[in-house]
């Protein structure tokens, strides 16, 4: 409590000051007998010599130092932070992040959701600029590409302490983007998340709490989410494998399914479902529609919204689904199906499956699989919640757009 009270008392002496340029990323500020251990003694000199020196520009410290001095002594303990990021790799931080560019729009939902200052985020990646209604009040940061086309000038030139890549995916790309940038800037910090998968985005959220100082920002979201996976888990975990519902699940080429290794078909078994064609030798194969027919699925999901472009968040016409729907369930000898003659089939956007809000399309497909087990779970509501509180947009999923059909 004392540290927090005295980083106020620092904040409100310098906000008024000009900030000075240049900071030593390598080295505490404020560290004076350079141990890697700032002090309470060291931190009120550091605050003693700014106000002395009035924050001019011959000033040993300046009002950037004088902040995160404060920052480190009262977050940190007076101690760097070392945190691994989700490619195994250790970084230690001396400083607070200030400047940030984010190349995967999964992590900069996430970063969203933990309150990470808006203005501290200086360059996104081309896809999310597209995303103009869910990431409207970045449109003002800098489109830097994509880490397949990133602009690597662009980058260096917004003077960024820290860039995010994926970890797992693309990591050829990524590798290289990472090994360009710390060539031209060794002080740029790479760090490297997914923050998409169900199996790590809780251990992704805590870490990036830590890396951007939103520790309790944190904690509450993954509250929230777990409060939800845990549930489904928990109901999930008394069914045998016979109990489990049987699943054909689309991807957005006909007759594109998923395997085990892919992000959906861990969705599929989470939710209670049996994918049937998880044995499958790729994890995106191409099958026969004969073998759909023998298969007999009593649900089948229908994935939208790359390549079938409607739904979402860019709008609620609910005749895209209704048409796409009518024409799966016409498909030749399809009506023999138990999900065809139960009305069983689905679609769902991607955006609730495929991203960071996986959980909400779990959720769906908890309820959609197994609709008395979950009938008080309301995956609407808690996209609409999640939406509010965490992503602090107007945006009714309810009223304003079509994510799933029926």
């Amino acid at each position: 409590m004392k540290r927090r009270i005295l980083l106020a008392l620092v904040l409100a002496a310098v906000l008024a000051a000009p900030a000075l340029a240049g900071p030593d990323a390598a080295a505490i500020p404020g560290d004076a007998d350079g141990d890697m251990h700032l002090t309470r003694a060291e931190l009120a000199g550091a605050i003693l010599g700014y106000l002395r020196d009035g924050g001019s520009a011959g000033a040993a410290t300046g009002r950037q130092d004088v902040q995160d001095a404060a920052c480190v002594y009262s977050c940190w303990g007076g101690t760097p932070l070392e945190v691994t990021d989700s490619a195994g790799r250790e970084t230690v931080m001396v400083r607070p992040l200030r400047r940030v560019v984010v190349f995967n729009g999964e992590t900069l939902e996430t970063l969203r959701s933990l309150d990470f200052e808006t203005e501290r985020i200086v360059g996104i990646d081309k896809y999310s600029m597209e995303k103009s209604a869910f990431f409207p009040e970045f449109q003002d940061a800098e489109n830097v590409g994509s880490i397949w086309s990133p602009d690597l000038e662009r980058v260096v030139s917004l003077r960024p302490d820290a860039v995010f890549l994926y970890a797992t995916i693309s990591t050829g790309a990524c590798d290289e983007i990472q090994a360009k940038l710390q060539s031209s800037d060794p002080s740029i910090r790479i760090f490297r998340f997914d923050c998409y998968k169900p199996a790590s985005y809780m251990d992704e959220v805590e870490t990036v709490g830590a890396i951007t100082g939103r520790e309790e920002e944190a904690a509450r979201f993954a509250a929230f989410y777990t409060g939800i996976m845990d549930r489904i888990a928990g109901e999930v975990a008394a069914l045998s494998e016979g109990d489990r519902v049987p699943v054909y699940f689309e991807y957005y080429d006909e007759y594109k399914t998923v395997a085990t290794g892919s992000g959906y078909d861990e969705k599929i078994r989470l939710a209670g479902g049996r994918n049937l064609f998880a044995d499958e030798p790729a994890e995106y194969p191409n099958i026969e529609p004969e073998a759909v027919i023998a298969a007999n699925p009593s649900v089948v999901i229908k994935l939208v919204g790359k390549k079938l472009e409607f739904g979402g968040y860019r709008g609620g016409d609910a005749a895209p689904f209704a048409a796409l729907q009518h024409q799966i369930m016409a498909r030749p000898g399809w009506w023999s199906l138990d999900a065809v003659q139960q009305q069983r089939v689905y679609l769902i956007h991607s955006d609730l499956l495929g991203g960071a809000q996986h959980f909400i399309g779990t959720a769906y497909l908890a309820e959609w699989f197994s609709p008395e087990r979950f009938a008080g779970l309301d995956p609407g509501t808690l996209h609409r919640q999640y939406l509010r509180e965490f992503q602090h947009l107007a945006f009714d999923p309810l009223t304003d757009g079509i994510f799933v059909y029926p």
